[in-house]
């Protein structure tokens, strides 16, 4: 066989670059990225225990033991959470109906023991804060709702040395920031597994808020569980602190566990 030639060589070279590079794939949307987080895989229903730690600006600690469960309907979920400790809360609870239609508000009901009443909690008081917490009842649910927000793609940032996608979130309507108390969002979402491990939040003026924190997160039954979550108050220097343990997944939940009179009937 004869040997190339440099000649040859040089326009064997040439016709290689004039070949068509392959297609870079564009990246997600905004949009696209929150309904992978809203669509991630998180079984049909869950029962977990919940410790929540409320630090105010002085370090003091006020410690609060709950007991939740989730049960999905098709792409609807209900969520039920029961206070069991301290006793002056025991056995306060929060029912919540999350519809995947966006033209459906969602339904939430507090159940107050000491006044033996169910409150409704109407869309203009999902962003009031649940029960002294960081978390407004809005918070308390799995994701935000997409239909509030218009959802832009900022780009890709390191977030605890894991990969993520920046995403903000604009409230559709000066109806909606005043319904839920923020004016934006950031989401950072691990681009390996569709979860968020952070969200900043700016309120109704525009100002630094708050923000939450993921700190740590495990598999369990094969599915991305968070463990322990943090959200702060930049402006009040208040902490809430929630960690999740005793998490089981698929169990069969009753529906008739999911209602408003078990919200007064208690965990049992």
């Amino acid at each position: 066989m004869k040997a190339w030639k440099p000649l040859s060589l040089l326009v064997f070279a040439i016709c290689l670059n004039l070949l068509p590079s392959p297609p870079l794939q564009a990246a997600p949307s905004g949009l696209e990225i929150m309904r992978a987080v809203d669509g991630r895989e998180d079984g049909d229903d869950l029962r977990q225990a919940m410790t929540q730690t409320l630090i105010d600006r002085n370090g003091n600690r006020r410690v609060r033991h709950m007991i939740s469960f989730r049960k999905d309907y098709g792409k609807d979920k209900r969520l039920i959470s029961f206070f069991t400790e301290p006793a002056n809360i025991r056995d306060t609870a929060l029912l919540t109906f999350d519809y995947d239609d966006p033209d459906r508000d969602d339904d939430q009901w507090l159940y107050l023991p000491a006044l033996k009443k169910v409150r409704r909690i109407s869309a203009a008081d999902r962003g009031d804060y649940f029960m002294g917490t960081d978390f407004t009842f809005e918070d308390m649910k799995q994701t935000p709702e997409l239909g509030d927000y218009h959802w832009k793609l900022l780009g890709s940032e390191i977030i605890d040395g894991q990969e993520c996608w920046k995403v903000e979130g604009v409230p559709v309507s000066q109806d909606v920031v005043r319904e839920l108390g923020y004016s934006r969002m950031i989401q950072h979402v691990r681009k390996d597994n569709d979860f968020t491990i952070r969200v900043d939040y700016w309120d109704r003026a525009g100002r630094e808020l708050k923000h939450l924190r993921v700190l740590e997160l495990r598999r369990i039954q094969g599915i991305w569980s968070a463990v322990r979550i943090e959200m702060e108050n930049v402006q009040t220097k208040h902490r809430t602190l929630i960690e999740l343990a005793d998490q089981h997944y698929n169990t069969g939940l009753k529906d008739s566990l999911f209602t408003k009179r078990a919200l007064k009937r208690g965990y049992r």
